[in-house]
């Protein structure tokens, strides 16, 4: 009597959600393995076991598409919001230093006092609020500006942190150094070049180096999902299943 061939292993899971793996022969469930990189030992039943656990164990491509996307969704809204960010500081810092070579006049502290505000996590923000007059050309002019890194746009003040700022650093009627931009003479700030940067020690030890670290890290976690996820649709493909 003639034997009836083996099925293949692509016919067999050709539109089947779940691969029956006890019909295959051990030969054909060993190359399975293989290509799964799992272990090719023990008994046939050992082998059928090992199969079912990792088709088990295996995500829905579909699922995993949707989570790639969100994934991938998160990663640009990141690179977006981080590039503005950088940008921003990246100008305030041009800004500051280019000051340098600003005119500097002198100037008086005309207000000075020290806002607060109570934050939606509990904690709160102070904020100082200068005001002071110059002359420049003939004409009087106002700033409230320390320096364009250190000055606060969220809430237009001077300069805003957790701790409370000392009022006493800008008293009223006290004279001060003003720097005047001569394309403008509206735009003045009080401190120009490095000292206006808003930079202290853990700044530079450990938020910058994170600001490193993390996008570097968060890059080898996406490019090890892409990887795996190509692998599952390679796989998908030529298995036929879904």
């Amino acid at each position: 009597m003639e034997s009836k061939p083996e099925p293949e292993v692509e016919e067999e899971v050709e539109g089947q959600a779940t691969m029956d793996w006890s019909t295959l022969r051990v030969v054909d469930l060993k190359e399975e393995l293989k290509k799964r990189n799992l272990s090719t030992e023990g008994r046939k039943a050992d082998l059928v076991a090992r199969l079912n656990d990792a088709d088990a164990s295996k995500p829905s491509i579909i699922l995993f598409t949707f989570w790639m996307g969100i994934f991938y969704a998160s990663t640009l809204f990141g690179i977006i919001v981080y590039a503005f960010v950088f940008a921003d500081a990246v100008d305030d810092v041009k800004a500051d230093l280019d000051a340098r070579d600003w005119t500097q006049v002198n100037g008086t502290i005309i207000a000075s006092e020290v806002d607060s505000y109570r934050e939606s996590d509990g904690n709160t923000t102070y904020c100082l609020r200068i005001e002071y007059a110059y002359d420049y050309e003939n004409e009087t002019y106002t700033g409230d500006m320390i320096s364009h890194s250190i000055h606060s746009s969220y809430y237009d003040a001077a300069r805003c942190d957790s701790n409370r700022p000392n009022v006493d650093d800008y008293p009223a009627g006290e004279t001060v150094s003003v720097y005047v931009n001569p394309n403008d003479p509206n735009q003045a700030i009080l401190l120009p070049g490095w000292s206006g940067l808003d930079i202290d020690l853990i700044d530079i030890i450990l938020w910058y180096p994170l600001m490193i670290i993390i996008p570097l890290l968060w890059l080898r976690i996406l490019f090890a999902l892409t990887r795996g996820y190509l692998k599952q649709v390679k796989s998908r493909i030529q298995h036929g299943t879904d």
